[in-house]
């Protein structure tokens, strides 16, 4: 994955708008056969308040309770005789791919996904299976959602 610029604007003490980060994001993680990138992560309500970096050092794949998480996944060409990932967050997601193509398997359905493309993932059952022989890139936006009223009995794939 080529490195994502992230730059961030605030308010010096006296109050003027600037920017006040303009580097490569430094959180990249590699996992279940992707790259992931987490730009920005918020808990609760977000603040605008002083700078420092709400990241940190995990990468964790479900957004905070209640929070939010900005991030950009790479997929890999899938592996010959692998299942995707299947996993389930507590969280309202926002997918848009950016480059390339991508089956969204959500329980029996499926669908293929291209640059443009949007997915709003209502805390399902789903996995990501690029079945191409490229890369796709995919921006996220997690946002922390109640819990199912009921989850099904099997549903040990909750992160």
């Amino acid at each position: 994955m080529r490195a994502i610029r992230r730059i961030v604007t605030g308010h010096d003490a006296d109050g003027c708008p600037g920017i006040v980060e303009d580097a490569n994001c430094p959180h990249l993680r590699t996992t279940a056969g992707a790259r992931v990138i987490n730009l920005w992560l918020h808990e609760g309500i977000p603040r605008n308040d002083a700078y420092a970096d709400p990241v940190g050092a995990e990468v964790p794949l479900p957004p905070p309770e209640g929070g939010g998480v900005l991030r950009v996944v790479e997929f890999g060409p899938h592996e010959q005789g692998s299942a995707p990932h299947l996993h389930r967050t507590r969280s309202l997601d926002y997918a848009v791919v950016l480059a390339g193509e991508i089956v969204a398997v959500v329980g029996a359905d499926q669908t293929t996904m291209r640059p443009g493309d949007v997915l709003i993932q209502r805390g399902t059952t789903h996995a990501w299976d690029n079945r191409s022989d490229t890369a796709c890139t995919v921006l996220f936006v997690l946002l922390g959602a109640e819990p199912l009223v009921a989850p099904p009995a099997d549903d040990a794939l909750t992160y």
